[in-house]
């Protein structure tokens, strides 16, 4: 297989939580700038050459695109399911069905329904065009476009998102929203107020369709349960690592109840071909990813896999200036506070097949 070949099949691949012998691709989306939804940021071509860790998932109940953690949070009660009242313009009926909130998630169920002049078939794509989520304190917690100019606000969400669907009847969805990799912390929120004025649709399997939108007001009020805004966040400090080159106290770690952060500013390492990782056309597109195949090991034994969504859950950057250095690594994984351990270490391995390994204590 080619490069283009493998950039045509990475295309194809959205949400990834699979972790076996075969080749994997991983895609990540990020929020950019006004007017723009989401686009591709970064991009990892994860091989897998052994070893089987947590249970793959296809659709959950926040949607394809949200991760295992987030499953286990949920399996574990961390979830909110109360309704709100059905609101409804231009045919369509929405109410907020349910919905998760920590840290380092936010993700919400809406019931669609649509009224009986309407062929589904149209709504093969569905978008929130200008969906915006503040709560009480006045500081926008998700929104889908820059409105921070039309709002009068300082702060917006600018973390990165998903939005899918799947059919519950003939003329019934579920629109479920994901976001993650926000570079602050998700607020403690008490209340929300959900606002819509306008949904885009596209006919399925049509890729020249134009999107049609509706309008109307979609808004709700929904109290946030004190479960989601007393959370508890575990954070870990790193005691040791098998590279010295890596500054120890530099390293952040976090745990919450749907996810394992961890961030180094500044990796220097004689274990990196970084001359590969600068080459625009090398022997091979594996050779070009730096840091692959991570994943967390508890102290019980206990092995967790990298999120792996594709609206933003980890990544690099290599700096012009900075020669031999990757800078602001970042990762999310789906270990959650649910099998939270006092020790834990992080297991990472370079493109040049060697590993590195962190191990961290519960502060």
């Amino acid at each position: 297989m080619n490069e283009k070949e493998l950039i045509k099949k990475l295309h194809k691949r959205i949400a990834i939580s699979k972790f076996n012998e075969e080749e994997n691709f991983e895609m990540k989306r990020n929020k950019l700038d006004i007017g723009k939804k989401v686009a591709i940021a970064v991009f990892s071509l994860v091989l897998i050459t052994g070893g089987v860790f947590a249970t793959s998932h296809i659709v959950n109940k926040f949607g394809a695109n949200a991760s295992d953690g987030v499953d286990i949070a949920v399996n574990n009660g961390y979830i909110s399911e109360q309704k709100t009242e059905y609101k409804k313009a231009n045919g369509i009926e929405l109410n907020v069905d349910s919905m998760l909130m920590d840290d380092d998630n936010f993700a919400i169920n809406f019931d669609m329904k649509l009224d009986d002049e309407y062929d589904m078939k149209d709504f093969g794509s569905i978008d929130f065009v200008d969906l915006k989520i503040i709560d009480e304190t006045g500081k926008i917690v998700f929104n889908t476009y820059d409105l921070v100019s039309d709002l009068g606000l300082e702060t917006s969400y600018k973390g990165a998102y998903s939005i899918s669907h799947n059919k519950k009847n003939e003329h019934e969805f579920i629109v479920s929203l994901t976001a993650t990799g926000n570079p602050e912390k998700f607020p403690r929120s008490k209340h929300l107020s959900i606002k819509l004025t306008k949904i885009s649709a596209k006919e399925a399997d049509n890729y020249y369709a134009i999107n049609k939108i509706y309008e109307g007001n979609w808004n709700f009020e929904y109290d946030v349960p004190e479960e989601f805004y007393n959370r508890k966040t575990i954070i870990y400090s790193a005691k040791k690592c098998t590279d010295s080159s890596i500054n120890l106290n530099t390293i952040t770690a976090t745990l919450s109840n749907t996810a394992f952060k961890i961030s180094i500013p500044e990796i220097k390492t004689d274990k990196i071909n970084y001359s590969l990782l600068k080459t625009s056309t090398p022997k091979s597109i594996y050779d070009k990813i730096a840091i692959q195949k991570e994943y967390v090991e508890t102290s019980d034994g206990k092995k967790f896999e990298t999120a792996q969504r594709s609206d933003g859950d980890g990544g690099y950057g290599i700096e012009n200036g900075k020669e031999n250095t990757i800078s602001n690594y970042h990762q999310t994984f789906n270990l959650t506070s649910f099998d939270a351990t006092n020790t834990i270490k992080v297991h990472m391995f370079t493109n040049t097949g060697e590993e590195i390994v962190i191990e961290f204590e519960k502060e």
